[in-house]
């Protein structure tokens, strides 16, 4: 099956090429809160740098969550430290991140002269990378790792995985933001074995007893104002304390409360040290990347999110209402 890229995109993916032949040492990272498509591809073009004998690291400044600890070689991926210590990359990819700023403290480790490669689907990326591969013509990063990988060879089985894994999750399990090339990126992958339904199952289905008590507690938080078509939840430390949890247990809880027939915009508000995680979903086709960027996020039409430093979530709560409210018209 032939998916023909526009032009563009071929040479894009031909400079990308190029360095990687070019260079030997290589570091990979993606934005903190790390999620399926962040992974996915991290794992996918680690897993094709080690093939082709190159030196390379994942850092990333969040560990990963659980759920994704099946995909192969977790064990390699490195958590941030400060006393770290190894030789400055030669390129850095940076996978999925809009800003550089997301990637947080793991810009240490870049060399005033290290190539930073930029690749996200992400229409919102401000281009910081000296290679910028940045398109939404594709549902995730892991779609563009699939046509760079192709580069070199065939695709086998553990980048299948991480690449399904990518588009699995940043679709919504195939319900929003999917692009043109999509299903037959899907098709694809599944000829070299990958078992769809054990992904599934390792991601969704395996959640512990502690994490739907979170929920649990979640949904006690729940408000709708009417007039608006806006749902909103809260979790506060105390919850994770009651229940004996941490952020990762939350994953899918906001895709939940987006299934409320009743909601336009919805979202959810995360307490952290630090301040105040809010993931926004949306139905009717109402634009939650606009929403996010107005706080410094950003991400998808109907899939985004935001971080509020330095406030509490009583405050949080209320920017967040008045500003839909107030540029309604404008999402």
């Amino acid at each position: 099956m032939e998916m023909k890229l526009p032009k563009r995109e071929k040479i894009i993916i031909n400079k990308i090429v190029k360095s990687i032949k070019e260079k030997e040492n290589f570091l990979i990272t993606t934005h903190y809160t790390i999620d399926g498509d962040a992974i996915g591809s991290e794992i996918a073009v680690y897993l094709l740098l080690k093939k082709l004998n190159k030196k390379v690291y994942i850092i990333n400044q969040d560990k990963i969550p659980k759920m994704y600890e099946f995909l192969p070689e977790t064990k390699n991926v490195k958590i941030y430290n400060e006393n770290m210590i190894l030789k400055k990359p030669e390129i850095a990819f940076v996978l999925d991140c809009g800003n550089f700023e997301r990637i947080g403290k793991v810009k240490k480790f870049f060399a005033p002269d290290t190539i930073i490669i930029n690749i996200d689907h992400h229409f919102s990326n401000v281009e910081y990378g000296n290679i910028n591969w940045v398109s939404s013509l594709y549902s995730a990063c892991g779609e563009m790792f699939y046509f760079l990988i192709k580069k070199f060879g065939e695709i086998d089985k553990k980048q299948a995985t991480c690449i399904y894994t990518a588009i699995l999750t940043d679709t919504g399990s195939f319900r929003y933001h999917f692009g043109e090339y999509t299903f037959m990126i899907i098709h694809e992958l599944l000829k070299t074995g990958i078992d769809p339904s054990e992904i599934s199952q390792n991601i969704y289905f395996e959640k512990p007893i502690s994490s739907i008590k979170l929920l649990s507690l979640c949904l006690n938080t729940l408000k709708y104002d009417k007039k608006f078509g806006i749902i909103w939840v809260k979790i506060t430390h105390d919850m994770y304390k009651k229940t004996n949890t941490q952020e990762e247990d939350t994953e899918g809880f906001i895709d939940f409360i987006r299934s409320i027939k009743e909601g336009k915009i919805v979202f959810l508000l995360k307490e952290r040290s630090d301040g105040i995680k809010v993931s926004f979903r949306s139905r009717q086709n109402y634009n939650v990347d606009k929403l996010a960027r107005y706080f410094g996020g950003g991400g998808h039409r109907e899939a985004s999110g935001c971080f509020l430093e330095n406030t509490n979530i009583k405050k949080a709560e209320k920017i967040i209402i008045d500003t839909i409210k107030k540029r309604w018209m404008e999402l």
